[in-house]
Protein backbone atom coordinates (compact mmCIF):
# COMPACT_ATOMS: atom_id res chain seq x y z
CA UNK A 1 0.00 0.00 0.00
CA UNK A 2 2.85 2.31 1.02
CA UNK A 3 4.91 1.82 -2.49
CA UNK A 4 1.06 2.30 -4.29
CA UNK A 5 0.65 5.46 -2.69
CA UNK A 6 4.61 6.89 -3.55
CA UNK A 7 3.88 5.45 -7.12
CA UNK A 8 0.68 7.81 -7.35
CA UNK A 9 2.25 10.69 -5.88
CA UNK A 10 5.51 10.33 -8.59
CA UNK A 11 2.40 10.46 -11.12
CA UNK A 12 0.58 13.19 -9.47
CA UNK A 13 4.06 15.60 -9.48
CA UNK A 14 5.16 14.56 -12.89
CA UNK A 15 1.41 15.11 -14.74
CA UNK A 16 1.13 18.47 -12.54
CA UNK A 17 4.68 19.55 -13.64
CA UNK A 18 3.49 19.35 -17.18
CA UNK A 19 0.71 21.00 -16.87
CA UNK A 20 2.59 23.97 -15.31
CA UNK A 21 5.18 23.68 -18.24
CA UNK A 22 2.35 23.97 -20.87
CA UNK A 23 -0.35 25.72 -19.42
CA UNK A 24 -2.16 22.66 -19.19
CA UNK A 25 -4.98 22.17 -18.18
CA UNK A 26 -6.11 25.59 -17.80
CA UNK A 27 -9.25 25.47 -15.98
CA UNK A 28 -11.63 22.86 -14.97
CA UNK A 29 -12.35 19.79 -16.70
CA UNK A 30 -15.82 19.10 -18.62
CA UNK A 31 -16.47 15.22 -18.74
CA UNK A 32 -19.32 14.56 -20.99
CA UNK A 33 -21.70 11.47 -20.61
CA UNK A 34 -24.21 10.61 -23.05
CA UNK A 35 -26.31 8.37 -20.48
CA UNK A 36 -27.73 8.65 -16.89
CA UNK A 37 -26.58 8.36 -13.29
CA UNK A 38 -25.80 5.33 -12.43
CA UNK A 39 -24.39 3.79 -15.71
CA UNK A 40 -21.61 1.73 -16.57
CA UNK A 41 -19.92 4.70 -18.75
CA UNK A 42 -21.46 7.12 -15.74
CA UNK A 43 -19.13 4.91 -13.61
CA UNK A 44 -16.13 5.48 -15.70
CA UNK A 45 -16.66 8.50 -15.84
CA UNK A 46 -16.74 9.66 -12.63
CA UNK A 47 -13.67 7.40 -12.04
CA UNK A 48 -11.41 9.43 -14.51
CA UNK A 49 -12.85 13.10 -13.36
CA UNK A 50 -11.91 11.33 -9.67
CA UNK A 51 -8.28 11.02 -11.37
CA UNK A 52 -7.62 13.87 -13.29
CA UNK A 53 -8.70 15.83 -10.25
CA UNK A 54 -6.18 14.28 -8.27
CA UNK A 55 -3.28 14.31 -10.59
CA UNK A 56 -3.87 17.70 -11.96
CA UNK A 57 -5.31 19.30 -8.88
CA UNK A 58 -8.78 21.35 -10.90
CA UNK A 59 -11.75 20.39 -11.14
CA UNK A 60 -13.36 17.98 -12.81
CA UNK A 61 -17.02 18.07 -13.41
CA UNK A 62 -19.24 15.02 -14.99
CA UNK A 63 -22.27 16.53 -17.30
CA UNK A 64 -24.78 13.61 -18.18
CA UNK A 65 -26.67 14.16 -21.21
CA UNK A 66 -28.72 11.19 -22.04
CA UNK A 67 -31.07 10.64 -24.92
CA UNK A 68 -30.89 9.86 -29.03
CA UNK A 69 -28.52 7.05 -28.37
CA UNK A 70 -25.82 9.05 -27.29
CA UNK A 71 -26.23 11.79 -30.26
CA UNK A 72 -27.61 14.31 -27.90
CA UNK A 73 -24.30 14.39 -25.52
CA UNK A 74 -21.81 13.41 -29.05
CA UNK A 75 -22.52 16.28 -30.47
CA UNK A 76 -22.24 18.48 -27.79
CA UNK A 77 -18.80 17.32 -27.23
CA UNK A 78 -17.82 17.33 -30.74
CA UNK A 79 -18.45 21.11 -30.92
CA UNK A 80 -16.13 21.93 -27.23
CA UNK A 81 -13.15 24.01 -27.99
CA UNK A 82 -10.62 21.04 -28.51
CA UNK A 83 -8.36 22.51 -25.62
CA UNK A 84 -8.18 19.28 -23.94
CA UNK A 85 -10.58 20.55 -21.21
CA UNK A 86 -13.74 18.76 -22.50
CA UNK A 87 -13.35 14.99 -22.43
CA UNK A 88 -16.18 12.68 -24.50
CA UNK A 89 -16.44 9.23 -21.88
CA UNK A 90 -18.49 7.28 -24.05
CA UNK A 91 -19.95 4.00 -25.04
CA UNK A 92 -19.32 1.79 -28.63
CA UNK A 93 -22.62 3.31 -28.88
CA UNK A 94 -22.07 7.00 -29.77
CA UNK A 95 -18.27 6.35 -30.31
CA UNK A 96 -18.98 3.65 -33.25
CA UNK A 97 -22.78 1.52 -33.29
CA UNK A 98 -24.63 4.57 -34.32
CA UNK A 99 -23.07 5.23 -37.22
CA UNK A 100 -24.67 1.79 -38.11
CA UNK A 101 -27.67 1.83 -36.64
CA UNK A 102 -28.89 5.31 -37.47
CA UNK A 103 -29.57 7.43 -40.75
CA UNK A 104 -28.57 10.59 -40.16
CA UNK A 105 -25.97 11.64 -37.34
CA UNK A 106 -25.41 15.42 -35.80
CA UNK A 107 -21.81 14.48 -35.63
CA UNK A 108 -18.97 12.00 -37.29
CA UNK A 109 -17.31 9.96 -34.38
CA UNK A 110 -14.61 9.25 -36.82
CA UNK A 111 -14.28 12.96 -38.63
CA UNK A 112 -15.19 15.01 -35.22
CA UNK A 113 -13.45 13.16 -32.56
CA UNK A 114 -9.82 11.65 -32.21
CA UNK A 115 -9.80 8.49 -30.09
CA UNK A 116 -7.49 8.25 -26.78
CA UNK A 117 -8.48 4.53 -25.42
CA UNK A 118 -10.67 2.33 -24.21
CA UNK A 119 -11.67 2.05 -20.34
CA UNK A 120 -13.21 -1.38 -20.32
CA UNK A 121 -15.17 -3.93 -22.23
CA UNK A 122 -17.68 -6.89 -20.79
CA UNK A 123 -20.27 -8.90 -22.62
CA UNK A 124 -24.04 -8.52 -22.47
CA UNK A 125 -25.94 -10.49 -20.36
CA UNK A 126 -29.80 -11.28 -20.53
CA UNK A 127 -31.67 -10.21 -17.61
CA UNK A 128 -35.10 -10.91 -16.62
CA UNK A 129 -37.79 -9.73 -14.06
CA UNK A 130 -38.35 -12.64 -11.60
CA UNK A 131 -41.59 -13.44 -12.22
CA UNK A 132 -41.11 -14.74 -15.87
CA UNK A 133 -41.68 -17.86 -15.72
CA UNK A 134 -38.37 -19.07 -17.43
CA UNK A 135 -35.08 -19.99 -15.50
CA UNK A 136 -32.86 -20.62 -18.51
CA UNK A 137 -32.43 -19.11 -22.03
CA UNK A 138 -34.13 -21.85 -23.83
CA UNK A 139 -37.04 -21.96 -21.59
CA UNK A 140 -37.26 -17.76 -22.61
CA UNK A 141 -37.13 -18.96 -26.09
CA UNK A 142 -40.41 -21.63 -25.51
CA UNK A 143 -42.14 -18.88 -23.46
CA UNK A 144 -41.84 -16.34 -26.23
CA UNK A 145 -43.04 -18.85 -29.20
CA UNK A 146 -46.30 -19.33 -26.99
CA UNK A 147 -46.74 -16.09 -26.22
CA UNK A 148 -45.43 -13.93 -29.55
CA UNK A 149 -45.58 -10.07 -29.49
CA UNK A 150 -46.43 -10.26 -26.38
CA UNK A 151 -42.76 -10.11 -24.53
CA UNK A 152 -41.66 -6.88 -24.00
CA UNK A 153 -37.86 -6.01 -24.23
CA UNK A 154 -36.04 -2.55 -22.64
CA UNK A 155 -33.12 -1.38 -24.10
CA UNK A 156 -31.34 1.86 -23.19
CA UNK A 157 -27.94 1.82 -25.61
CA UNK A 158 -26.97 0.23 -28.92
CA UNK A 159 -25.78 -2.52 -27.61
CA UNK A 160 -28.70 -3.47 -25.52
CA UNK A 161 -31.48 -2.50 -28.59
CA UNK A 162 -29.22 -4.68 -31.09
CA UNK A 163 -28.86 -7.85 -28.52
CA UNK A 164 -32.74 -7.94 -28.05
CA UNK A 165 -32.95 -8.17 -31.22
CA UNK A 166 -30.55 -10.41 -32.43
CA UNK A 167 -32.04 -12.54 -29.91
CA UNK A 168 -35.54 -12.13 -31.72
CA UNK A 169 -33.59 -13.65 -35.13
CA UNK A 170 -31.41 -16.17 -34.07
CA UNK A 171 -34.14 -17.69 -31.31
CA UNK A 172 -36.83 -16.95 -33.75
CA UNK A 173 -39.23 -15.12 -31.57
CA UNK A 174 -41.44 -12.07 -31.84
CA UNK A 175 -41.15 -9.04 -29.31
CA UNK A 176 -41.70 -5.75 -29.03
CA UNK A 177 -38.96 -2.90 -28.60
CA UNK A 178 -39.28 -0.71 -25.54
CA UNK A 179 -36.19 2.11 -25.87
CA UNK A 180 -35.31 4.23 -23.11
CA UNK A 181 -32.59 7.09 -22.35
CA UNK A 182 -29.75 4.72 -19.97
CA UNK A 183 -29.51 0.87 -19.35
CA UNK A 184 -30.27 1.58 -15.86
CA UNK A 185 -33.73 2.94 -17.17
CA UNK A 186 -34.47 -0.37 -18.37
CA UNK A 187 -33.00 -2.23 -16.13
CA UNK A 188 -34.92 -0.38 -13.46
CA UNK A 189 -38.40 -1.38 -15.90
CA UNK A 190 -37.79 -4.66 -15.79
CA UNK A 191 -37.20 -5.01 -12.01
CA UNK A 192 -40.18 -3.25 -12.10
CA UNK A 193 -42.20 -5.69 -14.68
CA UNK A 194 -43.12 -2.93 -17.26
CA UNK A 195 -40.80 -4.93 -19.45
CA UNK A 196 -40.22 -8.59 -19.17
CA UNK A 197 -36.08 -8.59 -20.47
CA UNK A 198 -33.34 -6.37 -21.01
CA UNK A 199 -30.03 -6.69 -21.94
CA UNK A 200 -26.92 -5.27 -19.66
CA UNK A 201 -23.61 -4.89 -19.10
CA UNK A 202 -22.37 -6.41 -15.95
CA UNK A 203 -21.36 -3.42 -14.08
CA UNK A 204 -25.16 -2.32 -14.27
CA UNK A 205 -26.96 -5.38 -14.33
CA UNK A 206 -24.99 -8.19 -11.80
CA UNK A 207 -25.43 -6.08 -8.59
CA UNK A 208 -29.28 -6.87 -9.04
CA UNK A 209 -28.64 -10.01 -9.88
CA UNK A 210 -26.70 -10.43 -6.33
CA UNK A 211 -29.57 -8.33 -4.59
CA UNK A 212 -32.40 -10.37 -6.05
CA UNK A 213 -34.31 -8.01 -7.99
CA UNK A 214 -33.38 -9.72 -11.77
CA UNK A 215 -32.39 -12.90 -12.37
CA UNK A 216 -29.78 -13.26 -15.26
CA UNK A 217 -30.45 -16.11 -17.88
CA UNK A 218 -27.05 -15.94 -20.00
CA UNK A 219 -24.31 -14.05 -21.06
CA UNK A 220 -23.38 -12.98 -24.67
CA UNK A 221 -20.21 -14.67 -24.92
CA UNK A 222 -18.24 -17.41 -27.38
CA UNK A 223 -17.29 -19.08 -23.62
CA UNK A 224 -17.95 -18.66 -20.48
CA UNK A 225 -16.64 -15.10 -19.23
CA UNK A 226 -13.60 -15.55 -17.15
CA UNK A 227 -15.20 -12.66 -14.63
CA UNK A 228 -18.61 -14.47 -14.13
CA UNK A 229 -17.67 -18.29 -14.84
CA UNK A 230 -20.95 -19.69 -13.03
CA UNK A 231 -23.34 -17.81 -15.72
CA UNK A 232 -23.96 -19.83 -18.81
CA UNK A 233 -23.17 -18.49 -22.07
CA UNK A 234 -26.34 -17.85 -24.51
CA UNK A 235 -24.61 -20.01 -27.30
CA UNK A 236 -24.56 -23.22 -25.16
CA UNK A 237 -28.37 -22.53 -24.25
CA UNK A 238 -29.22 -23.10 -27.69
CA UNK A 239 -28.82 -19.49 -29.28
CA UNK A 240 -26.51 -20.02 -31.99
CA UNK A 241 -23.64 -17.28 -32.75
CA UNK A 242 -24.64 -14.91 -29.81
CA UNK A 243 -21.68 -12.89 -29.03
CA UNK A 244 -21.70 -9.42 -28.31
CA UNK A 245 -19.72 -7.30 -26.65
CA UNK A 246 -19.87 -3.38 -24.74
CA UNK A 247 -16.99 -1.02 -24.35
CA UNK A 248 -16.38 2.48 -22.64
CA UNK A 249 -14.03 4.48 -23.91
CA UNK A 250 -12.43 8.61 -24.67
CA UNK A 251 -13.12 10.32 -27.28
CA UNK A 252 -11.28 14.15 -27.50
CA UNK A 253 -12.61 17.28 -29.95
CA UNK A 254 -10.94 16.73 -33.28
CA UNK A 255 -7.89 19.46 -33.36
CA UNK A 256 -6.76 18.90 -29.61
CA UNK A 257 -2.24 19.90 -29.64
CA UNK A 258 -1.04 16.44 -29.58
CA UNK A 259 1.38 17.34 -26.80
CA UNK A 260 -2.11 17.86 -24.47
CA UNK A 261 -3.49 14.06 -26.27
CA UNK A 262 -0.65 12.62 -25.10
CA UNK A 263 -0.15 13.75 -21.35
CA UNK A 264 -4.28 12.81 -21.02
CA UNK A 265 -3.81 9.91 -22.54
CA UNK A 266 -0.84 9.04 -19.99
CA UNK A 267 -3.35 10.63 -17.05
CA UNK A 268 -6.43 8.64 -17.70
CA UNK A 269 -4.24 5.38 -18.32
CA UNK A 270 -2.81 5.81 -15.27
CA UNK A 271 -6.01 6.13 -13.31
CA UNK A 272 -7.88 3.17 -14.97
CA UNK A 273 -5.00 0.96 -14.26
CA UNK A 274 -4.94 1.66 -10.45
CA UNK A 275 -5.48 -1.86 -8.85
CA UNK A 276 -7.95 -0.76 -6.55
CA UNK A 277 -10.29 -0.06 -9.74
CA UNK A 278 -9.33 -3.00 -11.73
CA UNK A 279 -10.19 -5.00 -8.89
CA UNK A 280 -13.34 -2.92 -8.40
CA UNK A 281 -14.41 -3.15 -11.63
CA UNK A 282 -13.38 -6.74 -11.91
CA UNK A 283 -15.70 -7.66 -9.35
CA UNK A 284 -18.66 -5.92 -11.37
CA UNK A 285 -17.84 -8.22 -14.13
CA UNK A 286 -16.17 -5.60 -16.21
CA UNK A 287 -11.96 -5.73 -17.78
CA UNK A 288 -9.76 -2.84 -17.84
CA UNK A 289 -8.59 -2.60 -21.10
CA UNK A 290 -6.73 0.33 -22.34
CA UNK A 291 -5.19 0.75 -25.77
CA UNK A 292 -3.50 3.00 -27.87
CA UNK A 293 -5.48 5.74 -29.60
CA UNK A 294 -4.74 4.23 -33.35
CA UNK A 295 -5.72 0.69 -31.81
CA UNK A 296 -9.21 2.50 -30.48
CA UNK A 297 -9.52 3.65 -34.16
CA UNK A 298 -9.18 0.45 -35.67
CA UNK A 299 -11.80 -1.06 -32.56
CA UNK A 300 -14.22 1.75 -33.28
CA UNK A 301 -13.96 1.20 -37.35
CA UNK A 302 -14.45 -2.73 -37.00
CA UNK A 303 -17.69 -2.06 -34.38
CA UNK A 304 -19.64 0.16 -37.15
CA UNK A 305 -19.13 -3.05 -39.56
CA UNK A 306 -20.05 -5.46 -37.10
CA UNK A 307 -23.36 -3.66 -36.69
CA UNK A 308 -23.55 -3.06 -39.73
CA UNK A 309 -23.54 -6.96 -40.51
CA UNK A 310 -26.04 -7.59 -37.00
CA UNK A 311 -28.39 -4.86 -38.46
CA UNK A 312 -28.26 -7.31 -41.48
CA UNK A 313 -28.80 -10.78 -39.97
CA UNK A 314 -31.19 -9.26 -37.44
CA UNK A 315 -33.38 -7.21 -40.42
CA UNK A 316 -33.06 -3.69 -38.95
CA UNK A 317 -33.11 -0.77 -40.71
CA UNK A 318 -31.27 2.37 -39.64
CA UNK A 319 -33.90 4.85 -38.18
Amino acid sequence: MRRRQIVAGAAALAFGGAARADAFPSGPFRIIVPFGAGSATDQAARNVAEGLNRLFKVPAVVENKPGANGAIAAEVAAKAKPDGMTIFVCSNTAAASNVAMMRSLPYDPLKDFDPLTLIGRAPVFLMVNPKVEAATAAELVALCKRQPGKINFGSGSASTRISGELLKAKAGIDMVHVPYKSTPAALQDTMAGHVQLCFTDPVTGLPQVKAGTVRCLGVGNRGRYKLTPDIPTLIEQGIPDFELMTWTGVLMPRGVPAPVLKTLHEAIVSVISDPAYVERQAQGGSEITPCSSDEMRRIQIAEINLYREMMTIAGIEPE
